[in-house]
């Protein structure tokens, strides 16, 4: 078999395995590129206004915050947006919790009708609540939650975008959201670098193995190129010979 035969064989036969790899690539890339990374990450759905802290004459001693908190090792002074609350975020070597700045009294962990009030001061779009549930099994963690730990308030809204958000159980912040066309734009993450499970791992065997191939199938089409315009050269020479022969 000779070299054009054997590329052209292995030509077709690396592009019919990876072919659909290729138009995947392809659509979902063109899917990232097109839509704009601001909209997809859901920020017009986000309200940023960040409520002015006011506070009222009493404020609760720090030096008695560092009495009841043992190994603190961050004291934030905010406001909760869904009212401007005046609290204390304390951090601490078990985790963060929020404690009321005037009372001293632990707001942590907040119930359902907080974090529904604050998932409501977050939202920016027209929708309203249908669901507020509370996720801490890991069985049933979802995939769109990639790294956040657990336990987290998920709430859902019912927009035309599916938008859901994200809030931690004590200091109330968002942690992520997500809507209709960040989850398509995962879906489509994990088609382009073939992590099926954790669409993280951007260096897989699975990819590797894929991208070689795609190499192969270039470099082969590349010589098949070469060979057939050299091919058409050869015939195009040897029809001038015949009608120079002819007309002789």
């Amino acid at each position: 078999m000779n070299a054009a035969r054997l590329s052209r064989t292995a030509h077709k036969w690396l592009a019919l395995i990876v072919g659909l790899q290729l138009v995947l690539w392809t659509v979902s890339g063109f899917y990232m590129v097109v839509v704009d990374l601001d909209f997809i990450h859901g920020d017009p759905l986000v309200r940023n206004e960040r409520p002015p802290l006011v506070l009222p004459p009493g404020t609760f001693p720090l030096a008695e915050l560092r009495q009841q908190h043992r190994q603190i090792r961050e004291v934030v002074l905010r406001a909760l947006p869904d009212g401007g609350t005046p609290v204390f975020e304390v951090t601490t070597r078990t985790g963060s919790l929020l404690v009321d700045a005037v009372t001293g009294d632990v707001l942590s962990p907040l119930p359902q009708g907080r974090i529904r009030s604050l998932a409501q001061s977050y939202y920016a779009g027209a929708g309203k609540i249908r669901n507020v549930e509370l996720l801490n099994d890991a069985s049933s963690k979802p995939l769109e939650l990639q790294e956040a730990a657990l336990p987290v308030w998920r709430v859902d809204f019912d927009d035309g975008y599916a938008t859901s958000f994200y809030l931690h159980p004590d200091t109330g912040r968002l942690v992520t959201r997500r809507h209709r066309f960040w989850r398509l734009f995962d879906f489509l993450w994990s088609l382009h670098i073939m992590d099926y499970t954790t669409r993280t791992d951007v260096n897989n065997p699975l990819l590797r193995t894929a991208t070689v191939m795609a190499v192969l199938v270039s470099s082969t089409g590349l010589w098949l190129t070469f060979y057939s315009f050299g091919f058409l050269q050869r015939r195009r020479q040897k029809t001038t010979s015949a009608k120079l022969r002819a007309s002789a």
